[in-house]
């Protein structure tokens, strides 16, 4: 069931997937709660609600807050992917937030949407996207890796 409130409610949970347009007072923000489980099934009705968020005049970025999601399937983390691609095209950036949920959290690290979208930053203001990496950047070139004379592959030392 799709539904845009003005007020927020408790999730039903007879519903399997509620997602809901929140209103922001910041202009070129749309704040979007999902709600219930993403699956194969459900995924197509996130998407359309999606797409039509991101298509709106004058939208600079779209947060998509995911702190009640049961569960996120592939096909919900697809649905994510389009509507980034969707906002870099109109020049928007998405924001996604887990709500502290380590599973979905989990979901958009395994799938590698987390290093192209800003997830749980600490600040939503609009900043230029760079690639997450823990390490910082090389200045000199990695060797190939060639076992040690004495070592195993696996870099325990041989008896």
């Amino acid at each position: 069931m799709l539904h845009s409130p003005v007020h927020r409610s408790a999730p039903d949970t007879d519903q399997l997937l509620s997602v809901t347009t929140v209103p922001d007072p910041r202009p070129g923000r749309v704040v979007v709660e999902v709600a219930g489980e993403v699956d194969t099934c459900t995924a197509p009705a996130l998407d359309l609600c999606l797409h039509s968020q991101a298509t709106q005049p004058g939208l600079r970025e779209l947060v998509v807050f995911l702190g009640q999601v049961t569960f996120l399937g592939a096909a919900g983390v697809t649905a994510l992917a389009r509507t980034d691609r969707r906002c870099r095209m109109r020049g928007a950036r998405l924001v996604i937030r887990t709500g502290g949920r380590p599973a979905v959290l989990r979901c958009l690290h395994l799938t590698s949407l987390a290093d192209l979208v800003a997830v749980d930053p600490a600040d939503a203001d609009p900043q230029p996207r760079r690639p997450r990496t823990g390490a910082r950047p090389r200045t000199t070139p990695r060797r190939p890796s060639t076992p040690r004379r004495g070592t195993a592959a696996t870099g325990h030392h041989l008896r």
